[in-house]
This record gives structure tokens, C-alpha cells and sequence, in this order.
């Protein structure tokens, strides 16, 4: 009675022995509005994921600012304030990489929530493997996560049928595509065209032949209207491209390049919202645009005409056609 009088309020050591008798929640017995608050929790990663796509960085920062102020406890909005940090142009600075750090272990330490502690392993790694260049301290957190397929929620999910019968196929189609986008990347960490891995001594037509193989899983699973994958499929032709030319196979080299500009032309032009038609993956949509920050023909123009790998070939008319068609 003397708490409902505004006498005084009951000790904080009382309000679970209270919420206990009454069976309500502490939010309830202290007058918080869950809803409202959900609803603005909920409004706020809206927003914040519409900015991502739409690719602006600053605004997307300052509003996750504005969120993990106003909530400073909600660790969802915690993790998408970390990942805004690291995003496009925020992560040239090097304060925001240290505070993404620092905020990503915050939900490590502090959230029971398995999925966000989850992701924030997953984008430590990342940050430290990418933006830190600490490849040991990248390795601790990968070794946190878990290993291969087999451990994942979709792979279980899909293995024991765990979903309504009406979201099955969806979610079928939809492990393929990410299945295949793992396949085909570690495919060219192998072929590894770069050279980057001194150790490894597979030929440069060995090389060629498990990129060439890459494409033809690409086309096997997402058809022949590959939407957002033409960007890969732009990049591994231009990749072969070069691989012929190091063999001084310009006729090759040549056709690889030209394969490589229309799928760059094919990925600039698809619209975002799209289906896959593909009997693999009919229906699934794509939206990928929001992944790259420039257009694949921009970027095929550039290095065309700033590398000087391409030298060799800009006497021969149908690379000189294509150099056109580019500007163009």
C-alpha cells in the first residue's frame, strides 16, 4: 500500500519474489509498454536495413547511432550498429573498425540470444581477417563456429523437415543457391588465379579447367537468365581471360573477355526483385544489386583501360570493338 501511495517503492531485491506472486513479467509491474517498445525496435531495423540496400552509409550509421542510444540494451540493434560501422565507406575509418570490435564483443559477453552471439563470431572473424589483417586472431573466432554443413539451422532444417510443408520447396531451392555460392567461391580459392598461395603448383591450365568448371555449375543450377550471378560469371571469364594470356593465347583470351563483357552488360541490367527460372531455383527471388557499390561494366572498362596486362590486345580489332562498347 505504500508503494500505491508513492510512499516509497519496494526494494529492487523484492520484484522477483513480487512478479512470482502475481505471475507477470517485471516490465509489467514496472509500467514498461513491451509493445511500444518492440514496435520501435522493430521500426528502427527497418530503416536501418533500407538504408543498407539503398547503399547510404553515413545516414545508415547515424541512425543506428540514434537506435542503440535510444535502446542501449537491445542487442540486435547493438549488432546492427557494429555492422553499420564496418559497412561501405564507414569502414575507411579506423575508429569505427575498433568500435565494431568492441561493440561485437559486447553481445558476446552480454546476450544469451545464440543467433546474435552467433553473427557476431561470424563478423569478428571477418574484421579481423579483412580489416585487421590478424589472421590469428581471425582463426579464434572461425574455430567458434561451426564446422562444415552439417552443424548449420538450414542443413538441419531442411534434413529433418522441420519447416510447414508449404515452405519446403522454397527452402529447398534456397539452400541450392547458397550451397552453390560456397561451392563455386572455394572452386576458385583453389584455382587460386591470383597466385596468392605460394604453395600452390597447379598449372595454369589447371588453373583454367576448374574455373571453367566453376561456370558450368553456375550455369547447371541458375539456368540460362543467372541474374545476379552474371557478376560472378563476368568475373571468372575475365579471370580466364587473363590466365590465356599469361599463355600468350590472345584467340582464347580474346573470347574468355568477350564472354566476361556480356555478362557484365547482363548483371547491370537485370532488376532487383527478379526470379530465377531455372528448374533448380524457379521462384526464388534475387536482389543483389545492394552487394557491390559500382557496375560491372564500369569495373570491366577501368581495368581494360588502366592495367597494362591488357596491352598486348588493344591492336586486335575485336578487342578494340569491345573497348568501345564499353565506353559506350
Amino acid at each position: 500500500s505504500r508503494w500505491e501511495t508513492d510512499a516509497t517503492t519496494p526494494d529492487i531485491s523484492l520484484i522477483p519474489a513480487i512478479v512470482n506472486l502475481f505471475g507477470v513479467t517485471s516490465d509489467e509491474l514496472l509500467g514498461i509498454d513491451t509493445a511500444h517498445v518492440e514496435e520501435q525496435v522493430a521500426d528502427y531495423k527497418k530503416r536501418i536495413s533500407s538504408l543498407y540496400s539503398e547503399n547510404r552509409d553515413r545516414e545508415m550509421l547515424a541512425l543506428a547511432r540514434e537506435a542503440v542510444k535510444t535502446f542501449p540494451n537491445n542487442f540486435q540493434l547493438v549488432g546492427q550498429l557494429a555492422f553499420a560501422l564496418t559497412s561501405g565507406e564507414n569502414a575507411l575509418n579506423e575508429e569505427n573498425i575498433e568500435e565494431a570490435i568492441k561493440l561485437y564483443k559486447t553481445v558476446l559477453e552480454k546476450s544469451v540470444d545464440n543467433i546474435l552471439r552467433f553473427r557476431a563470431t561470424a563478423a569478428l572473424c571477418r574484421i579481423f581477417a579483412e580489416k585487421k589483417g590478424d589472421k590469428d586472431q581471425a582463426l579464434i573466432y572461425a574455430k567458434q563456429l561451426p564446422k562444415g554443413i552439417v552443424q548449420t539451422s538450414s542443413y538441419l532444417i531442411d534434413l529433418f523437415g522441420l519447416q510447414d510443408d508449404s515452405e519446403k520447396e522454397e527452402s529447398y531451392r534456397m539452400s541450392i543457391e547458397m550451397y552453390t555460392k560456397a561451392l563455386t567461391e572455394t572452386i576458385y580459392r583453389l584455382a587460386d588465379p591470383n597466385y596468392t598461395n605460394p604453395k600452390n603448383r597447379l598449372s595454369r591450365e589447371r588453373r583454367i579447367t576448374l574455373l571453367e568448371t566453376a561456370i558450368h555449375i553456375i550455369k547447371i543450377v541458375f539456368g540460362d537468365d543467372p541474374l545476379s550471378e552474371n557478376m560472378e560469371l563476368y568475373e571468372l571469364n575475365r579471370v580466364i581471360g587473363c590466365l590465356w594470356l599469361l599463355e600468350e593465347n590472345q584467340e582464347n583470351a580474346i573470347q574468355s573477355f568477350e564472354k566476361a563483357y556480356r555478362h557484365a552488360v547482363a548483371f547491370d541490367e537485370y532488376k532487383d526483385g527478379s526470379q530465377y527460372s531455372s528448374l533448380l531455383l524457379s521462384g526464388i527471388d534475387c536482389d543483389d544489386h545492394n552487394l557491390w557499390n559500382r557496375s560491372a561494366v564500369q569495373d570491366f572498362a577501368e581495368r581494360i583501360q588502366k592495367q597494362d596486362r591488357y596491352g598486348k590486345l588493344r591492336e586486335n580489332q575485336r578487342f578494340c570493338t569491345m573497348i568501345e562498347s564499353l565506353k559506350a
